[in-house]
């Protein structure tokens, strides 16, 4: 499980076996899109936001890289979620 990153998000992961597949959930309670530096254990992947939801907000996040380390830029829309799942 990845650490609360802010005040104001939350982030899981969820590593996958076998024919289970990997997933990173972020949370977010503010009022405006919020995101954060977070590090998973999906070195160099493409993630991709297969779902995401905000309070009064159409938008969806961005699809994201993770760098060689595993460090990547997570974001979700206000008062929603966004789970990102590798590609």
């Amino acid at each position: 499980m990845l650490p609360t990153l802010k005040q104001h998000n939350h982030g899981w992961q969820r590593v996958g076996d076998g024919d289970q597949s990997a997933f990173i959930l972020v949370l977010n309670n503010r009022g405006t899109w919020n995101g954060t530096w977070v590090q998973t254990r999906l070195n160099n992947i493409w993630l991709v936001p297969a779902a995401s939801r905000g309070h009064d907000e159409a938008s969806v996040s961005r699809e994201k890289w993770s760098n060689e380390s595993g460090w990547v830029d997570l974001w979700a829309p206000p008062r929603g979620y966004t789970v990102y799942l590798p590609e």
